[in-house]
């Protein structure tokens, strides 16, 4: 995430490749796997107990869209992910109570039927827009035309579009539901999300070389003759700043960062299973060198939201140039910070706040039934 919002000058296009688009998706995840962990793990709480879980799920997803809203107010570069984040919280609310197979079987036809869904919707049957990403902010609550688009770029083609993203969250669910704390979860995520990564992005890459990449060429070719191939090139390492574009059906077959195809979705999906199965692996070898990673983890929503804290302040003082040194700040304060208030304190003081606060409003809630 850091390197993605922070290294786009200080690392080559190559890296920033790596990351682009998979961050988040693995954020979406490990989300999912959090909510599965709030409400019973492998195995779900009684109805009581669930009960009083997504009540505080609930209050934690209004929480989130208020911190979301006034997060993407501040004047930096980041497309602040909290306000789907809150939007997927409470589309989970139902299923908490799901096995793990239905969730993953759920989060499968998902991925395959809403990106099509997403581009008729977006081509044939809802207005044309030139807006292209972005996010809801608190900005558009106040004016009712912005409000509008606000809300079509939170569900249909933002930079997080909550009707491409079920998915991720689902597939988290599973995953937790399944159980992390299994001694054979490591490898089984690894190898099951090093073949949903040759899945996806293997069967993109194979449509590409059978003419998609060409129609698609052709087809900027026409708003800029002579550089289809190069803006193709440039999206297929940069990324949409939201879904695909709804002008021709092949987009559908492409894998780029944001693109929000059934590829994409396919794929990035398994590198996050992936990128947890490892983890889990290296925090079971090497826990002591895993540490700083780990209070990192402990804290996640206090260093989002500082480190777009502190990209705004440096912009709004002119400052901020995101060169090598700066970039490396950006990455190494976070964890000496967080290694210092691990040892100290315990969790992040935002994630104390709204653990808190999610669960005195769920104790008013249902104690008041």
């Amino acid at each position: 995430m850091i390197v993605v919002h922070t290294g786009m000058l200080a690392v080559s296009q190559e890296t920033n490749a790596v990351f682009a688009g998979r961050s988040s998706i693995l954020f979406a995840v490990l989300a999912g796997v959090s909510l599965a962990l709030l409400s019973g793990g492998q195995r779900v709480h009684g109805s009581w107990r669930l009960r009083r879980d997504r009540a505080a799920i609930a209050a934690r997803a209004a929480i989130l869209l208020f911190l979301g809203l006034l997060l993407a107010v501040v004047p930096s570069h980041v497309q602040v992910i909290l306000v789907s984040y809150a939007v997927l919280f409470v589309l989970a609310l139902p299923v908490l109570s799901w096995s793990w197979q239905r969730l993953a079987a759920v989060a499968a036809a998902w991925a395959v039927l809403a990106p099509i869904a997403s581009f008729v919707l977006r081509a044939h049957v809802l207005p044309q827009t030139d807006t292209i990403g972005g996010t809801l902010t608190a900005l558009d609550l106040l004016d009712p035309a912005s409000l509008g688009a606000g809300l079509r770029m939170t569900f249909i083609d933002g930079t997080y579009p909550v009707l491409t993203w079920v998915p991720f969250l689902l597939l988290g669910l599973a995953v937790g539901r399944w159980g992390v704390d299994r001694r054979e979860a490591g490898w089984r995520l690894v190898g099951v999300g090093l073949v949903l990564a040759v899945l996806g992005y293997g069967t993109s890459a194979l449509a590409m070389m059978a003419g998609a990449r060409d129609a698609l060429i052709a087809s900027m070719d026409t708003f800029a003759p002579g550089k289809g191939a190069e803006l193709l090139d440039s999206v297929a390492r940069t990324g949409f700043m939201g879904t695909v574009y709804p002008t021709d059906w092949r987009w559908l077959l492409v894998d780029y960062p944001h693109s929000g195809t059934s590829f994409e979705i396919i794929g990035s999906g398994g590198v996050a299973l992936l990128v947890i199965g490892a983890s889990l692996l290296l925090a079971r070898w090497i826990p002591r060198a895993v540490a700083p990673l780990a209070a990192v983890g402990r804290m996640p929503l206090t260093i989002y939201a500082g480190h777009i804290v502190a990209l705004g302040l440096m912009m709004m003082l002119g400052v901020l140039t995101l060169d090598m040194i700066q970039f490396v700040l950006f990455l190494l304060v976070p964890i000496v910070v967080a290694l210092a208030w691990s040892h100290w304190v315990g969790r992040g003081p935002l994630e104390r706040c709204v653990t808190a606060g999610s669960r005195a409003i769920a104790r008013r809630i249902t104690d008041n039934r």
